[in-house]
């Protein structure tokens, strides 16, 4: 098939204007995929499907839904063809058109490991500029830096003292940083996120406090109960992997676990749940709680390194990006109200990640005003 025959195609799957013999066509290209059967001449293009295949393998073993890896692959194959970035949009009269997304010096370079550390006593230590090894003492605990955008704690043997400090952690937007806990728990934390703790040993209960986004795997401690307080909730768990995303400029908060038990208490009492994995809470402003039976793997794509979008409100999305690469996202004009699907991973420029918009008939641009970059989507 021709380039932008396939385009076409994978575009119709997408939307669900597939009559039954194309549909089939799709689906069968992917079976072929993964088995392998597909023969191709040209050495570099080759190594690029192969690059598809291995991205689509994985989750196609779980029968996941087939059209968020259309959308993956529609992605993948317009690298895998030369490298070419293509936003549709649409001309004043109706016709369609296609141009080459802006060159890679308009591009926009993904988030990285970058954070500042608060101290106790106040002070603010730039982690991305620091060598690994120790950085800090504060109390009893040793503050070493490690490699990949890593915090880890040590504690002096049997040195604790009584007295309860705090300290927090922050990611700009366009970072990301992980931390290990006093207690031996491990934290992901998002973009534009900030995390307080307590570096002391001995108090009743190990309180975190969370701004943002962040994935935890809490270590057990049957005596002291592990709490997570995010804007008007309390996530308490004992030992557990869960999500929990909290910006203050999303309409609601998102608890995702994926695995043990969690139980999320408003701050003012009224309501509360108990999670299973697999399950989503969401608080909307109005302090409503809701949970429902989602797929884990979304909530917590970004803290594997990914964006992965099923059925996400376009507006959702936009505020993602926005976090991640550190820009300003612009509607022009009246855009639908649509919800996107696609796998795409967070190390690549913003062009690639746009490339999913074009599936949609959405033109997406990158502008540089005064100086500074910004994403219009119209």
């Amino acid at each position: 098939m021709e380039e932008n025959n396939i385009r076409n195609l994978l575009r119709r799957y997408l939307s669900g204007a597939c009559n039954p013999e194309e549909r089939a066509r799709v689906e069968q290209w992917f079976e072929l995929l993964e088995s392998n059967k597909v023969k191709i001449d040209d050495a570099d293009l080759e190594e690029d499907i192969a690059e598809v295949r291995a991205r689509l393998v994985a989750p196609l073993r779980k029968k996941r839904k087939l059209y968020r890896y259309a959308a993956a692959a529609a992605v993948l194959f317009a690298v895998a063809m030369g490298s070419y970035l293509y936003l549709i949009h649409r001309s004043s009269d109706g016709i369609k058109k296609t141009e080459k997304l802006a060159s890679s010096a308009a591009d926009i370079a993904p988030g990285r490991n970058v954070a500042t550390l608060q101290l106790a006593d106040g002070t603010e230590i730039a982690l991305d500029d620091l060598s690994n090894g120790a950085i800090a003492q504060d109390g009893s605990n040793t503050i070493y830096k490690n490699g990949d955008g890593q915090l880890t704690y040590v504690a002096a043997d049997g040195a604790y003292t009584g007295k309860m400090v705090s300290n927090t952690l922050k990611t700009p937007r366009g970072g990301q940083y992980q931390l290990t806990l006093p207690d031996g728990s491990k934290v992901w934390l998002n973009a534009a996120s900030q995390l307080t703790y307590k570096i002391s040993k001995i108090a009743p209960e190990r309180l975190v406090e969370l701004q943002g986004e962040a994935y935890f795997e809490v270590a057990k401690d049957a005596r002291r109960p592990f709490k997570v307080r995010s804007g008007n909730q309390v996530v308490e768990v004992l030992g557990t992997h869960f999500n929990v995303s909290s910006y203050d400029d999303d309409p609601s908060i998102k608890t995702t676990l994926a695995e043990g038990s969690v139980k999320i208490v408003e701050t003012d009492g009224r309501s509360n749940v108990t999670l299973e994995p697999g399950q989503q809470a969401t608080l909307d402003h109005k302090n409503r709680l809701s949970v429902a039976r989602v797929d884990v793997s979304d909530a917590i794509a970004w803290k594997n390194g990914k964006f992965s979008f099923n059925q996400t409100d376009i507006h959702a999305v936009a505020r993602q990006l926005s976090r991640w690469y550190n820009v300003e996202v612009v509607f022009k004009g009246k855009v639908a109200n649509i919800n996107l699907s696609g796998e795409v991973h967070r190390n690549t420029n913003a062009s690639k990640v746009l490339e999913i918009l074009s599936f949609y008939n959405l033109n997406c641009k990158i502008e540089m005003i005064d100086g500074t970059k910004r994403i219009v989507i119209e």
